[in-house]
């Protein structure tokens, strides 16, 4: 394979399109009433929702360093455009979706797409970004970027509740159209040059064993996609548990759309400040800083059952904004480009695993335990676990840890 370098105009292309395709990664319209729509379409229990979506996370915890390694090797553009036909494939099932099997084979599909996704887009821009010298930018554009989409999905979920009032499946249909135009968007991207590129099985598996062996080998790495799995985890529990607290403390699902405003814009304020805030409070604060965030409110929505009690959730929104490019930043830092989407990719698998198997435990629960005693529990061990990061952080890093 011929080596070339991208040109400038490439990489900025790059950049501003990387910046365009975050907007409409995720689905925009859905996540105030995710869990309420799926319950009411197919007639799911909250406990069968949870070990459904455990059973999907397990689905990526086996596609996702696979897909990686695949995206090393056939390049990120290509699987973007992969992961992003199969979610349009997805959002447009679940959109018409009537039977609990529907909605399974729009999640596998999820499962196919979000596998190829994760991993291929940022290492598309770190690429780009170092061939032109411009590393030192990624945490601040993975910020900004992540700001804005988030920002974008709190003004659109002004609109939720009430078109899911007209018909609930019209927020979902409106999903299916911005990811379908996101695949038009990354049609565009300029493939980062990949001198290592060699389309086989043997590199393929040395990609992936090499990726497996420096993680393991290293314990930064390891304490990384620790803190990646406990915040991550703790998180997808708790987003779960939204719609079924705001439906117990009788929030109507028209205000579902404000609450997500007011979560979105917290998440996008963070993810943008997210260069700022890190140079002044450091690994160290910034870990202390989301652990206090990811666990305490927890606890006090279990304790305090009230609408008001659901504004809580705003302080969960800071880590979610402020995870993606602070733990994404620490983690390329420490990869070389060649395995850089596998890297990844395996964070993600240990990030699904620990999803797949906190959700199966949270739905068993459920069915034994009150949501509020569930989420009381969850806080408790979100914190016992976060100390722990805090103080062996101290010891792998040292004082100041880089």
């Amino acid at each position: 394979m011929e080596e070339r370098t991208m040109k400038r105009e490439e990489v900025n292309r790059n950049v501003w399109l990387y910046f365009a395709y975050t907007l409409l990664k995720e689905h925009l319209f859905w996540g105030a009433i995710l869990i309420t729509f799926i319950m009411r379409v197919s007639g799911m229990t909250l406990s069968q929702v949870y070990f459904m979506e455990g059973i999907c996370v397990l689905g990526i915890v086996v596609l996702q360093v696979p897909f990686g390694s695949i995206a090393d090797i056939i390049g990120r553009r290509t699987a973007i455009l992969f992961g992003l036909g199969c979610m349009v494939i997805e959002a447009t099932i679940f959109a018409s979706a009537t039977t609990p099997a529907m909605i399974w084979i729009a999640n596998l599909m999820w499962v196919l797409g979000y596998s190829m996704l994760f991993g291929a887009d940022t290492a598309l821009l770190y690429d780009s970004l170092q061939e032109a010298g411009r590393e030192d930018e990624f945490k601040a554009i993975e910020g900004k970027s992540n700001s804005y989409r988030l920002a974008l999905a709190a003004v659109c979920a002004l609109a939720v509740g009430y078109l899911a009032e007209i018909n609930l499946r019209l927020p979902v249909y409106l999903s299916a159209v911005t990811m379908a135009i996101n695949f038009v968007i990354a049609w565009f991207f300029v493939e980062p040059p990949l001198y290592h590129k060699h389309p086989s099985w043997r590199e393929y598996w040395r990609l992936m064993g090499k990726t497996v062996k420096q993680a393991i080998g290293s314990k930064q790495i390891l304490w990384i996609i620790g803190l990646s799995v406990v915040i991550g985890v703790v998180s997808k529990l708790w987003f779960f548990a939204y719609n079924p607290y705001f439906e117990a403390v009788e929030i109507p699902i028209r205000y579902f759309g404000y609450v997500f405003f007011l979560l979105n814009m917290v998440s996008a304020v963070f993810s943008y400040l997210t260069d700022w805030l890190h140079r002044r409070l450091g690994d160290r604060g910034s870990v202390v800083l989301i652990v206090i965030v990811s666990s305490l409110p927890i606890y006090l929505m279990g304790v305090w059952i009230s609408p008001l009690a659901a504004l809580l959730v705003l302080t969960q929104n800071i880590a979610r904004g402020y995870m993606g490019p602070f733990v994404g930043y620490l983690l390329n830092v420490r990869t070389n480009s060649e395995n850089r989407a596998t890297m990844l990719s395996l964070k993600a698998t240990a990030l699904y695993f620990g999803e797949s198997v906190g959700l199966q435990l949270f739905g068993w629960l459920l069915g034994y335990w009150t949501l509020f005693d569930c989420l009381k529990l969850l806080g408790g061990v979100s914190l016992a676990l976060g100390s722990a990061l805090i103080v062996s952080q101290g010891l792998i890093f040292g004082k100041k840890p880089n």
